[in-house]
């Protein structure tokens, strides 16, 4: 196809892209399936236009329509997630010199609890879980309390501020990838697997997901590790891990790639920045809050899991009732030794981001709840290889909304046995041909040897 006709058919995608948006935005609510569904088609179709056309293609402008696409959804309410009231909630707590570890959220609606701003039955009634402790940490925090002291009164104008702090971290993000990219002279059309991916700016963007924060500290912590310099690279690290606590995910990775002493540095400054960071909320609420939250959560929460429910099925079949509480304890010390385990056996002498995407699957594939956003750490570290199993599973894992409806939510397990067939079936393909199609990121050993020197 010549190059205007390739250019025709983006400049078409773009368009059709920033109409499905904004039809989703204005139109589309979480149990209207078939409308949800069918609008995701249609970006996504758009989105896998935009990478085939636009492959050999400059970069910039196709980067300036993700960014559009984003702000998009500046003054918008999330259409497809409830969180942003707790987020409200929390915010406005801090506002009011409360921490909101200290307290469940049903606490302030018995009678005699203390009459604090903002704190309504209006609100209580719209947070999705009013009994359970908060679990975010404490930067996730920090926005929440200078969005609601913009706006004290308003949700949309907190949401919107909220919104404004994720934009400027995706905005970083794509500079990162294009850096790390450009660095080790890469294809730089490869950034456009995140930037354009309708997942990555739903769920980030629109529905306001803090992962895209912790996105950008972490690719922040991969660009200083890739130069030699540890100190900034576990700052950022420590404010990933501050952001979500996710990250932790990947700290038993570096017993293999540093020697002993600079691997020890490393977790020390990791633990120092993150104590910092955590310090201005350390008190025994914040402690006992997150701890009883984490542990309800993993033991209580199911949602379109793959091996877990697997297991659940054997547990019912064996013991005819739901194992999770058991389960929940065991899986992940499982999960830990599975990412140690990968990080010694495989055959890559050096850390890559792909090396990170891998243990990030070990550990969504053993988790009992994996939400859609929680796979956007994988596209963005999926960039840096010549995998696309994610790209197919960030497609089928938008079919986790079909169960919404008015009076609640029912997971229908067909679409998620198909989100997971389909998947593993492309994964499959992908191995076999794994001569062909190999991790594409490298560290350069002369640039390695010369930036980290330090290291020994």
């Amino acid at each position: 196809m010549s190059r205007g006709k390739r250019y025709f058919v983006i400049v078409v995608a773009v368009l059709i892209s920033f109409l499905a948006y904004g039809f989703l935005i204005r139109y589309v609510e979480r149990h209207e399936t078939l409308q949800l569904i069918f609008t995701y088609i249609i970006l996504f179709g758009s989105y896998a236009a935009l990478l085939f056309f636009g492959k050999d293609l400059k970069v910039g402008w196709l980067l300036a329509a993700g960014v559009l696409f984003r702000l998009l959804f500046l003054m918008d309410m999330p259409a497809l997630s409830d969180d942003i009231f707790r987020f409200v909630w929390d915010g406005r707590l801090l506002l009011n010199g409360i921490e909101p570890f200290a307290q469940l959220p049903s606490y302030y609606m018995q009678a005699g609890s203390p009459d604090v701003p903002g704190i309504t039955t209006s609100l209580f009634a719209q947070l999705n879980s009013p009994d359970y402790y908060t679990v975010y940490p404490p930067i996730a925090q920090d926005i929440f309390w200078i969005a609601v002291s913009i706006f004290p009164n308003s949700i949309l104008g907190s949401a919107m501020v909220m919104r404004i702090f994720i934009i400027m971290a995706e905005c970083g993000s794509m500079w990162l990838l294009l850096a790390l990219l450009k660095g080790h002279k890469m294809d730089l059309n490869k950034s456009l697997i995140y930037i354009l991916n309708p997942l990555v700016i739903i769920e980030l963007t629109g529905n306001l997901h803090f992962e895209g924060i912790m996105i950008f500290f972490l690719l922040l912590s991969i660009y200083f590790f890739d130069l030699g310099k540890l100190w900034p690279s576990a700052l950022f690290m420590a404010l990933a891990i501050s952001t979500k606590l996710i990250p932790l995910i990947f700290l038993p990775i570096f017993f293999r790639y540093l020697p002993w002493k600079k691997c020890m540095s490393y977790y020390g400054m990791i633990l120092l920045f993150t104590v910092l960071i955590f310090m201005p909320m350390a008190r025994p609420d914040l402690i006992t809050g997150m701890s009883n939250s984490l542990s309800l959560y993993f033991e209580k929460f199911e949602f379109n899991a793959s091996i877990y429910y697997l297991i659940r099925y054997v547990g019912f079949k064996v013991v005819g009732y739901n194992i999770i509480g058991m389960t929940a304890k065991v899986l992940p010390l499982v999960t830990l030794l599975a990412v140690l385990t990968y990080t010694f056996v495989h055959k890559y002498n050096q850390i890559t981001p792909a090396v990170l995407m891998w243990c990030l699957v070990i550990y969504l594939l053993l988790s009992t709840t994996i939400h859609p956003w929680y796979i956007t750490p994988l596209l963005a570290l999926s960039v840096f290889s010549n995998y696309r199993f994610v790209l197919v599973w960030s497609f089928f894992i938008f079919l986790s909304y079909v169960g919404y409806t008015k009076a609640g939510f029912q997971e229908n397990l067909w679409f998620t046995g198909l989100e997971y067939v389909m998947v593993a079936l492309y994964l499959i393909y992908e191995s076999y041909f794994k001569d062909r199609i190999q991790f594409s990121f490298r560290f350069s050993p002369k640039k390695y040897e010369e930036a980290s020197d330090h290291f020994r």
